[in-house]
């Protein structure tokens, strides 16, 4: 029977009788449905269970710290009402239990106050389809940190949430704050534990390990299911939704990063409703209780464990690395700059290299790290000079390919020719050479040397020759002196007139 029905044909007007009649039920049936709610929930039956009686005594046994078999021996062995029912039955009200008692202690929050510079509470943040003006919609990521003791806020908005994205927010947090906290609380993202042990301790990722290590802070992961723990972090990310995106709009990215760096400006001047003082207010005590940041910060790189491999190249982010010949085989530590790739065995740098961008499957070769195989693979030292060349762009990929049609059998001379001046006019002068060949049709080295010398800009002039200075008292000389020498100008020239010319 739909009680909704009942009850709009009663707003209709009609009496218990005609609806009775229409619906074909009994008028107390009507007039019972009229009075009850229109989504009345069915009483759940209960049914008794042998493990009721002793149901308090369990609770307490869980507390204590009993395990399911004793519980069992216990109520067996019970002299007034021994338990006669079946093991699973057992089980699963003593599981039931268990789980009841740990919600309901999960539910008790404790808040507490942090102490000057110990606690940075980390998390991030979504927006799906950010509605900027204009650019397309798109997925944004806000990183958050905040300091627990002053309130002290930091946003940077990214694409991603990868972890190199995370340890460079957190470094670039840092390098703004001028010291490292002594904590630093995250969720249980992957991009800093990898899960839980044996005895539910986080697995840290190696990366925040290092960062850790070299920074002096200690990495703090919630508790699972006890998102509380990490306090105002989360109503950080709440305050950024609520306060900083309503009302307000954004144009693009650039606009997005500079409106929230004003806003959080503010936001740590003004005085914050928790503690009653604007954060910067706070900030000195927490600074003078920190730690000092590492001379590394300010070119932090991610650390990477690698292998080199048969052809002296290490695969790292997506591309190929290459180190000198000699380390084929060796392990070797990888670090991720922004803009470089340094590659290190033990204290020794074997490469340095301009980063490529991640996963492009590029090979990033310095052809000196090849140099000894020449002698013995002279068509590799071709290849490898002719791959550098490629890699300066412009006109020289065009130039080259016209270069190895037309001129086969003299490839190798033409190559390292071109190479020798790469070497001794630069990327840029031999580019503009190249492109002028190319127009003129001349595809050798000799009418790029040619260009080159003819464009060549002059040398700079030597360094200039010291005269001897006088001593200062020759050139201290009283005003009477200078109008002297002033007179012998103004004499005319056969006047006869004898004029003494000053010492």
């Amino acid at each position: 029977m739909e009680r909704s029905t009942i009850q709009v044909l009663a707003k209709r007007g009609k009496s218990q009788r005609q609806i009775a009649k229409e619906l074909g039920h009994s008028r107390a049936t009507i007039a019972r449905a009229l009075t009850e709610p229109v989504d009345r929930q069915p009483a759940k039956r209960h049914r008794a269970s042998q493990v009721d009686p002793y149901r308090p005594q369990i609770e307490q046994w869980v507390r204590d710290g009993l395990s399911i078999v004793r519980m069992l021996e216990l109520v067996r062995a019970d002299p007034e009402r021994p338990y006669t029912g079946g093991r699973s039955v057992f089980n699963d009200m003593v599981r039931r239990i268990r789980l009841a008692i740990v919600r309901v202690d999960a539910d008790v929050s404790v808040r507490f106050e942090g102490l000057p510079a110990e606690y940075l509470q980390v998390d991030w943040g979504e927006i799906r389809r950010f509605p900027f003006t204009q650019q397309a919609p798109a997925t944004r990521y806000f990183l958050a940190c905040r300091l627990k003791y002053s309130r002290w806020s930091w946003v940077r908005w990214t694409t991603d949430m990868r972890q190199e994205t995370l340890l460079r927010g957190l470094v670039d947090c840092l390098g703004a704050l001028g010291w490292v906290p002594w904590v630093l609380v995250f969720d249980n993202m992957r991009t800093v534990t990898s899960g839980r042990d044996a005895r539910n301790q986080p697995i840290w990722t190696p990366a925040l390990l290092q960062l850790a290590g070299e920074f002096g802070f200690h990495p703090l992961a919630c508790d699972p299911g006890a998102g509380n723990q990490k306090g105002s972090v989360e109503s950080l990310v709440k305050w950024v939704k609520g306060n900083l995106l309503p009302g307000r709009s954004f144009a693009d990215d650039p606009d997005l990063s500079g409106q929230t760096t004003s806003w959080t400006i503010q936001a740590n001047t003004r005085p914050s409703a928790a503690t009653g003082e604007p954060p910067l207010a706070r900030l000195p005590q927490e600074a003078a209780k920190g730690g000092l940041l590492p001379p590394t910060a300010h070119d932090f790189g991610l650390l990477e464990h690698g292998r080199v491999a048969a052809d002296a190249l290490v695969a790292v982010a997506g591309n190929r690395y290459s180190v000198p010949v000699a380390h084929v085989g060796a392990p070797v530590t990888v670090r991720l700059h922004r803009d470089r790739v340094r590659i290190w065995r033990d204290t020794l740098c074997l490469a340095d290299h301009p980063r490529a961008p991640d996963g492009a499957q590029q090979r990033v070769v310095d052809v000196t790290h090849f140099a000894a195989l020449f002698p013995v693979k002279p068509r590799a030292q071709v290849m490898l000079y002719r791959e550098a060349l490629l890699g300066l762009g412009g006109c020289a990929p065009a130039f080259l390919s016209e270069l190895s049609r037309r001129c086969r059998a003299r490839l190798a001379p033409e190559i390292l020719g071109l190479y020798a001046l790469y070497e001794q006019c630069g990327a840029a002068a031999l580019l503009v050479a190249l492109e002028r060949a190319d127009a003129a049709g001349s595809y050798s080295a000799d009418a790029v040397a040619a260009l080159l010398s003819a464009g060549a800009t002059p040398a700079l002039a030597g360094p200039v020759v010291g005269v001897e200075a006088p001593a200062q008292h020759e050139i201290d000389r009283l005003l009477s002196v200078y109008e002297a020498w002033v007179q012998i100008d103004e004499v005319p020239l056969g006047s006869g007139m004898a004029v003494e010319v000053p010492a």
